[in-house]
């Protein structure tokens, strides 16, 4: 089919667009586009029949000074706008761009896909395709710039939840006469943050064991990687619950996506709610405009690791419960909920089962959350593991320290094969560490070992130089006592008349654990 358009070649003189809309005219036709470049001009009539078109062509071709006239597949125009249409179908955003009355000039097949729509809605009023937050309104009323915003629109495929950015365009008094906005889905954003700030992931591999008991329990752990079942892992404080928790998200088909770890002892009681699952614009004093989304939503399609479970107080248990059970999550200050595609791996060195008798902890939560219990031993109870730990010690400090220990006398191991290790693994790469600081030969050597601090002040009497050493020390041991006896570091806070995040900067500032 011919197109009618041509490119018309001449050298550069005075008239030459006038001489050939003449010909076309006495010929009897319409010139549809005709744009004009210095010694060229291209020219689209309406069709024609053939012999017309020859003769208009051939008579064109006779003007004085044309030297070339070619047929040709696309106007300049209709070039660049296919190129501009291919470029704007090839992002991974949505991009639309309305005119002066809010009315789509361009609509991307991003865009079209988002927003649920069959074809772009070139055309339509913007407000015809999905409702305008008021606060998106009015700055595309005002022709101001919108950075990263989040909303919520509601698409044939239901309700989506969007980044937008809006810059405005302005016409040649400098009033607004429309605006380009590019949109993602909220799990697209929190994917690619996922993908520019996730720390380096460690795997099975990492875990380093020698013993049958470790190495059934990381056979079970891969084996549950696979699925998609709440996980939860028991055992003593330092035996590895995280570096599990990690290796059994980095085994499974969501390795790709987020990770998001949660220590639930150490956020306050007022926060973990709205750390969790969120909150809206305005829900409280402080609240950070335009709301914020949960870390349940940050982990969509990923894993969310709870550690110390049993920290959580009642009234954030029953909203967990009901995440677990529906698989959706509403933010503080929302009415509607938002689905969430997220496997939940918890943790926790308390006896849950006594807490559920006390009241402490919800039995129907305990059951959602122990689908698939791993328990991880204590090390005293794999302590031919010690070896193999120690040598991955020895070489992860040579790096770090620029040593070159090479290995550890039997004397010196058999001294860390007696200890009990209340402190677990955790406890033993500590000593390592301060072994290695201490090692003078190629050998770590028994009185490299230092497992208890010796009194380096000659008595008990005479143990404090400085009243602020006295403070320290009774202040410690006022918190070892609270925390033994409360058992939690909130019962602990309660116990001792402060406040939850007193208790836990004190735990980390002595090196303590639960």
């Amino acid at each position: 089919m011919k197109k009618y358009r041509y490119r018309i070649r001449f050298y550069d003189r005075v008239g030459m667009v006038r001489d050939i809309s003449d010909i076309v005219a006495k010929c009897g036709a319409n010139i549809l586009s005709l744009s004009v470049r210095p010694g060229e001009i291209y020219l689209q009539v309406e069709p024609l029949h053939e012999e017309k078109l020859r003769f208009i062509i051939q008579k064109v071709a006779l003007i004085q000074d044309v030297y070339e006239v070619t047929p040709i597949e696309w106007m300049p125009h209709e070039l660049a706008e296919q190129q501009l249409r291919n470029v704007i179908n090839s992002v991974q955003e949505g991009i639309i761009s309305v005119n002066g009355n809010f009315v789509i000039t361009i609509c991307n097949l991003r865009a079209t896909e988002l927003l649920g729509l069959e074809q772009p809605p070139v055309g339509k009023p913007l407000s015809d395709v999905f409702e305008i937050p008021a606060e998106i309104l009015k700055h595309l009323q005002e022709g101001k710039l919108l950075e990263q915003k989040e909303i919520s629109i509601s698409t044939p495929r239901g309700r989506l939840k969007l980044m937008i950015n809006s810059r405005p365009v302005f016409d040649d008094r400098g009033k607004p006469s429309g605006a380009v906005m590019s949109f993602q889905k909220m799990s697209e954003v929190r994917r690619l943050a996922h993908s520019l700030t996730r720390p380096v992931m460690v795997t099975f591999d990492d875990i380093i064991y020698e013993s049958n008991k470790m190495k059934e329990i990381v056979e079970i752990a891969k084996t549950i990687a696979q699925g998609d079942s709440t996980v939860l892992l028991r055992g003593e404080s330092g035996t590895g619950k995280e570096l599990f928790a990690r290796a059994i998200h980095m085994a499974s088909p969501r390795k790709d996506r987020p990770f998001v770890a949660v220590n639930c002892a150490a956020i306050p009681d007022t926060l973990l709610e709205s750390e969790l699952f969120g909150y809206a614009d305005g829900t409280f004093t402080g609240a950070r405009k335009g709301g914020r989304q949960g870390l349940f939503e940050f982990a969509h399609h990923g894993t969310i690791f709870l550690d110390e479970i049993g920290e959580i107080p009642p009234y954030v248990q029953a909203k967990l419960l009901r995440v677990l059970q529906e698989g959706s999550v509403r933010r503080l200050g929302e009415m509607e909920e938002t689905r969430v595609d997220v496997r939940v791996i918890a943790a926790t060195n308390r006896p849950l089962e006594e807490m559920i008798v006390r009241g402490d902890f919800r039995q129907d939560l305990f059951y959602r959350l122990n689908v698939i219990p791993i328990y991880l031993p204590p090390l005293r109870e794999h302590k031919k593991d010690i070896t193999v730990l120690v040598d991955y010690f020895i070489n992860k400090f040579n790096q770090r320290f620029g040593k070159k220990v090479q290995g550890i006398s039997p004397e010196a191991l058999d001294y860390l094969m007696r200890y009990d290790w209340p402190g677990n693994i955790r406890e033993l790469e500590n000593v390592m560490e301060r072994a290695m600081n201490l090692a003078r030969d190629f050998i770590i050597k028994p009185q490299d070992i230092i497992i208890n601090a010796p009194d380096f002040l000659a008595s008990s009497s005479e143990k404090y130089f400085h009243l602020k050493d006295a403070v320290r020390e009774t202040e410690k041991e006022t918190l070892i006592r609270a925390l033994s006896q409360g058992g939690s570091a909130r019962k602990a806070a309660k116990i001792l008349g402060v406040s939850h995040t007193t208790v836990i900067k004190k735990i980390k500032k002595y090196g303590l654990s639960l």
